[in-house]
């Protein structure tokens, strides 16, 4: 799915710079003036949270790292704290002008374990190579996030214009709550899958194989979702759903121009 770079400015909050945390560890580069800077994080940390015009790339591994890149006079607006098993990343930089060839900033975090990633971030985000039991995922603001994980549960929530992408996801179920005006694309399998759309949002659940499907719209986006065994449908707007896979069991509830189409 393509990353999304949108326009407009998100409210980036003043996160608490981690001082000893930083050093920089590779020489600026003459033509961007971009540096490196390895940041302290241990392997309590388990939920992230992103905030500002920060790119994230999250992967697995046995030792914990953070390293972060960007134009050296960008690099000391970039927060980094620790506290508990939460790491948060922050900056002070705002509007799309900080994510422009050159003066984007990037993170590289490897993470033993992962609970929960929240962003507020206008960059994207893109997570890969956990598993384990639960997973939160959050997304607000106009930023992107793809992840390819493995939960038995994955609970994810997107407001404003971001999109969010969940790929090659094995679990037993998936709830979804989409409000604002921002875009999901869901696929893998699962046994179940509960969404709940607002506003404009959008959800493409098309190839996302599940045996039961519950959806509730109530404004004004579409969905596309697949159900092998039953799906249960309530809408209350101008929204339209399509299911796939011909589901025996259905149960629908109409209260509006809402339209659904059986494929």
């Amino acid at each position: 799915m393509n990353q999304f770079f949108h326009t407009g400015a998100l409210a980036a909050a003043l996160c608490t710079l981690f001082a000893p945390a930083g050093t920089a560890s590779a020489a600026p580069d003459d033509s961007t003036d971009r540096i490196t800077e390895t940041r302290v994080v241990d392997a309590r940390a388990q939920r992230v949270r992103l905030d500002g015009a920060i790119d994230l790339r999250l992967r697995q591994g046995a030792v914990p790292s953070l390293v972060i890149t960007g134009e050296k006079r960008l690099m000391s607006s970039i927060t980094t704290e620790q506290e508990g098993d939460t790491l948060t990343i922050g900056s002070e930089a705002r509007g799309v002008r900080a994510l422009t060839r050159g003066n984007s900033v990037r993170a590289e975090l490897t993470l033993p374990s992962l609970r929960e990633v929240s962003s507020e971030s206008i960059g994207w985000t893109d997570v890969s190579g956990f598993s384990g039991d639960e997973l939160e995922l959050s997304l607000e603001g106009a930023g992107s996030m793809k992840v390819n994980c493995h939960y038995r549960l994955v609970s994810a929530s997107l407001g404003g214009v971001g999109s969010m992408n969940l790929q090659g996801v094995v679990s037993e179920g998936v709830e979804l709550a989409l409000r604002g005006a921002g875009y999901a694309t869901l696929g893998g399998s699962a046994k179940w899958l509960q969404a709940n759309l607002g506003g404009l949002g959008g959800l493409d659940a098309q190839h996302f194989q599940v045996d039961s499907v519950t959806l509730d719209l109530n404004g004004l986006g579409n969905a596309t979702v697949m159900a092998r065994h039953s799906a249960t449908l309530r809408l209350s707007g101008l929204g339209s759903v399509t299911v796939y896979g011909k589901p025996p069991n259905r149960n629908v509830s109409v209260d509006g121009l809402g339209k659904i189409s059986w494929k």
